[in-house]
């Protein structure tokens, strides 16, 4: 894999955290092994599975991470090798609910072209004993990569089974968004506007954490007239993943 700023900027900014926790002795991250790298629904990785490496460092209210996931070649991002997903977020209370906002870039390598891009994204929590509730959105001004504009809205649950280290959780999700360049836009919209879902089960026992996600979309199977959509990896399926903390 040849070394390009979707390498360097991660490393950079890892060193940065790393210097940051520090002085903030608040870091945290880990590596994970999973069955596939499902967003939103879709594939990232043509269906197969990934590995994955991440940190994140709080400093007050303000954070600051960057995931590294293999892609092997996804057909969705130009057979790229790996993306670098870099982020940068702060939150606050007001009132029973807890507010945060974040910006982050998707820096992709191997690609056969540029496939980078960013997004804003804000989003509403509360939480009642073991319940926690979410709702928000992430948007992705229009830009070459991605074909237009994308607008993703969502909803959350998750809870905690009382005296046991299992939680369950569920996502329902809405794309939507402006198509300027048809065949780029089907990356993250491979058929136009559809939803998504995900249930999932995780059992969490430090340093280890094993979950398994149902995770399934609308959008109809069959061949897609964009090399970027992958329909054939956009439907419902069955994801695990293990997870080593630190």
């Amino acid at each position: 894999m040849r070394v390009t700023r979707a390498i360097l900027l991660p490393a950079a900014m890892l060193a940065m955290s790393l210097g940051a926790a520090a002085r903030a002795q608040d870091l945290s991250g880990g590596v994970e092994l999973a069955t596939d790298e499902s967003r939103r629904g879709l594939s990232w990785s043509d269906g197969r599975a990934v590995a994955s490496a991440d940190a994140l460092v709080a400093i007050g209210a303000a954070e600051a991470s960057v995931r590294i996931v293999s892609l092997r070649s996804a057909s969705r991002h130009a057979g790229a090798d790996a993306v670098a997903d870099l982020e940068l977020g702060a939150a606050t209370d007001a009132g029973p609910f807890r507010l945060r906002g974040h910006v982050a870039a998707h820096l992709f390598t191997g690609a056969r072209e540029r496939m980078d891009y960013v997004e804003l994204g804000a989003r509403a929590s509360y939480t009642l004993g073991p319940l926690q509730l979410g709702a928000g959105a992430v948007y992705a001004p229009s830009q070459r990569a991605i074909g237009g504009d994308n607008l993703y809205l969502f909803a959350s649950a998750n809870a905690g089974i009382p005296a046991t280290p299992i939680s369950v959780s569920a996502t329902l999700g809405r794309s939507t968004g402006s198509t300027d360049d048809p065949l780029r836009a089907a990356r993250l919209r491979p058929l136009g506007d559809y939803t998504d879902w995900r249930l999932g089960m995780e059992y969490n026992q430090f340093p280890f954490t094993i979950g398994l996600d149902y995770v399934g979309t609308n959008l109809a199977h069959g061949p897609g007239t964009s090399p970027f959509a992958d329909l054939g990896n956009s439907g419902d399926r069955v994801v695990a993943r293990v997870r080593l903390a630190f």
